[in-house]
């Protein structure tokens, strides 16, 4: 029988080859359709493209090695175990861990995360700039201008390429002057781009919100414990990717029992404040309720706010 060094290890530079060149077909589709942003970030949208270009060269790397016609031999100097798969089923076996997520990724489609995951996660009824990352230290960069008026068209009928869909953070002036603003308003539209911060405001000045209108849109969610008035607007909130999302929302009471969970609406109401959990949250005494299709870019960022 021949050694692990003596093998012809062609097919498996070939299949490995295939391989990569499988997940860069599938990065590639989800850029395509713009599906990419429902996973990560769209700041880290840019690394995706390096990854494709390292991809492309190490798949023609192993596919040109693989059918060169010569010989492949195995020779490993380190001291742990690299061995190819001694078998067939094993190959297969292998092989097979990496093949069955690509084929999902092209026949199966991607799905917005709802409240079955929020469920499993602690939501943020109010935020508060104690517990909220919204300090984002920086030494330069660009800041995008707040808005706290409903002027603001939305993702939704003003699409954006994915890289534009995550604003820049803001400076601690912008966001001062924001806190001014919404103070003074009467009424206060929460806008995606500045989703997080807006909710601080709130949170953190409740006691000047109380009688305030305001209206902010999410998707529909229960805790166990809720009354048939009450539900939380809820977004999830993204730093990175799905996997760090948190749940951000506002508590909401009015003729909503008959609302199932994960309808996106869109409320306006009266903020008051009451207590849940041994915390002191905002809430929104409904004055006009109307069901919404989900936006294109359904989930925000916390963009946070720069300090020098």
């Amino acid at each position: 029988m021949k050694s692990n060094e003596d093998r012809d290890f062609s097919f498996h530079y070939l299949i490995r080859g295939m391989i990569l060149i499988g997940f860069m077909l599938l990065l590639f589709k989800l850029l395509l359709t713009n599906d990419i942003s429902l996973l990560i970030a769209p700041k880290m949208v840019r690394f995706i493209y390096s990854t494709l270009f390292v991809l492309l060269i190490l798949s023609v790397l192993l596919i040109l090695r693989g059918t060169s016609g010569q010989n492949q031999s195995y020779h490993c100097d380190c001291d742990g175990e690299h061995a190819y798969p001694a078998s067939k089923w094993k190959s297969l076996f292998l092989y097979s861990l990496f093949i069955i997520p690509i084929a999902t990724g092209f026949l199966f489609g991607n799905n917005v995360l709802d409240s079955s995951v929020a469920m499993n996660r602690n939501i943020k009824l109010g935020t508060s700039s104690q517990t909220s990352a919204n300090i984002t230290a920086a030494k330069n960069g660009t800041q995008s201008s707040p808005a706290a008026d409903s002027s603001t068209t939305d993702a939704a009928s003003n699409p954006k390429s994915v890289l534009e869909d995550q604003p820049d953070p803001i400076t601690q002036s912008e966001y001062e002057a924001m806190k001014d603003q919404l103070l003074k308003a009467k009424t206060i539209h929460i806008e995606d781009d500045q989703y997080v911060n807006m909710m601080t405001i709130i949170q953190d000045n409740l006691n000047s919100m109380v009688g305030k209108t305001v209206t902010t849109k999410g998707f529909v969610y229960r805790e166990k414990n809720f009354m048939q008035d009450e539900i939380v607007v809820a977004r999830f909130g993204i730093t990175c990717c799905v996997a760090d999302a948190s749940v951000y929302g506002v508590m909401a009471k009015g003729n909503v029992a008959a609302l199932p969970n994960d309808q996106w609406v869109q409320v306006t109401g009266t903020i008051d404040q009451a207590q849940y959990n041994g915390e002191t949250i905002p809430v929104l005494n409904i004055t006009q309720l109307s069901k919404i299709t989900a936006p294109q870019q359904p989930y925000v960022f916390d963009v946070g706010v720069q300090i020098y």
